[in-house]
Order: C-alpha cells, then sequence, then structure tokens
C-alpha cells in the first residue's frame, strides 16, 4: 500500500499513521525507523485504512446542498437567532458568516457568534440545532452539564444532529 512518509526528530518512539480528507494515507516516523518497519506497520492497519477510505468515499458523494445558496443559509440562520433569542431570554452582540474547516459555530467572549458558511451542505434541523448550541453558550461558556441542559430544554434532538453533523464533515 502506496503512503507518503514523514520523517520527525521530534517524535521519539512510535509512528502514527492518517488518512486525509483527500484519501492520503500518511505515516509520521521517527527518523530511525526503519522503512520495512514502516511498511509492516502500514499492512497490519490496512483494514482500518480501508475503512476511513470507504467513509471519506461516502461523506463527499453525500455532500448535496440543503441552501440554495449562502444567502439563503446566512437569512435561515438570522430568522432562528432572532427566534431562539426571544424563546431562551438571551441576546448575541452580532452575527458573523465565513467559511471555516474546524467548528460549524463559534460564541465569542463578547457575545459575537460566527457560524460556518460550510453549513450550506447541512440539514435545516442540523443548522438550528448550531443556532441553540451557540446561543447556549451566552450563558455557559463551556460544555458542562447545565449547558446541555439548556441546549436539550429548547432542542431535544441534539445527539442525532451532533451525528448528522459528524457525517456531513468539514470540506477542507
Amino acid at each position: 500500500m502506496q503512503y507518503t512518509l514523514i520523517r520527525s526528530k521530534n517524535r521519539k518512539s512510535s509512528a502514527a499513521l492518517q488518512v486525509s480528507p483527500k484519501g492520503e494515507i500518511i505515516v509520521q516516523a521517527p527518523w530511525y525507523m526503519p522503512k520495512f518497519v514502516l511498511d509492516k506497520f502500514v499492512d497490519e492497519h490496512e483494514r482500518w485504512i480501508n475503512k476511513r477510505l470507504v467513509e471519506i468515499t461516502k461523506s463527499v458523494a453525500k455532500k448535496e446542498q440543503h441552501f440554495a445558496t449562502e444567502l439563503d443559509l446566512e437569512a435561515f440562520i438570522i430568522t432562528k437567532t432572532e427566534e431562539y433569542e426571544e424563546i431562551m431570554g438571551l441576546k448575541s452582540s452580532g452575527l458573523v458568516f465565513k467559511r471555516v474547516t474546524t467548528y460549524w459555530g463559534s460564541c465569542s467572549p463578547t457575545g459575537k457568534i460566527s457560524f460556518n458558511t460550510e453549513m450550506i451542505y447541512a440539514p435545516v434541523s442540523a443548522v438550528e440545532y448550531v443556532v441553540v448550541h451557540e446561543l447556549a453558550h451566552l450563558k455557559y461558556r463551556g460544555h458542562g452539564v447545565r449547558f446541555w441542559d439548556l441546549v436539550n430544554k429548547h432542542f431535544p434532538r441534539t445527539a442525532e444532529m451532533r451525528k448528522i453533523l459528524r457525517q456531513v464533515g468539514h470540506r477542507r
């Protein structure tokens, strides 16, 4: 099986294996580790590698837009944010929309909420969940029990939406 090898002086004792979002197999290894040991390492993990490759292929194939344009997504988020601010008794200091690869939404200490425009590929209900999740951060900064109680109170299908968002994944 072909792979990209990255040798590192910082890696001390073990090799690491990953499959990139583009389906590239990457092995990180200490500079002194012999190639035949790394080849065996990759062969021993072939089943895991193939499973990851299938997951990546499925997630790429499933990418369908649930909103016609980013403007439609933004309008939906604005409407839902206003609706849930009233229901939850919370108020953000503003909304920001941008494309990022690591999160769906974030809430700054100043109360400004950022939303990932990649949610154009997420179902409407999942986007609504992200709105509730980020608004809950206005009251509770972390992901403690009280935070989840507040989110679940206003959006009971939290676990289902989190699973859907993981399947949608972030484009890179």
